[in-house]
């Protein structure tokens, strides 16, 4: 399973963020063997994403799954939404901050989204 996440410079609920990662990973598939996240940034969003990746890497290989975490450009999940590398994305923001371009690409492309707003 592949997971983008994206958020704004001005989160930082590390619990809302925990929660966003609890949905996306209920999402997991019994045969998937691996759990991919590809952070778009910006900093403090990657910092989340890494340390969760970091946390959870010794429980989920004892269900025999792999964690991994890739720190990429917006372009490179832009790119994955178009050829249905993504299954779900997740952005992270505060109330009534606007939503980023991933936003809109993940629901042209019918790609399920995860909005956390707190």
């Amino acid at each position: 399973m592949i997971v983008g996440v994206q958020g704004t410079s001005s989160f930082a609920d590390y619990n809302v963020f925990l929660r966003a990662m609890a949905v996306a990973m209920s999402n997991l598939k019994q045969d998937d063997k691996t759990f991919d996240l590809y952070s778009a940034g910006p900093g403090n969003i990657n910092a989340m994403v890494s340390e969760f990746v970091n946390l959870s890497e010794r429980g989920m290989k004892a269900r025999g799954k792999k964690i991994k975490y890739h720190m990429v450009p917006p372009s490179e999940i832009d790119e994955k939404m178009y050829v249905a590398g993504i299954d779900y994305f997740v952005f992270l923001s505060n109330p009534n901050e606007q939503k980023s371009k991933l936003v809109y690409q993940a629901e042209q492309n019918q790609i399920e989204v995860g909005i956390f707003q707190y």
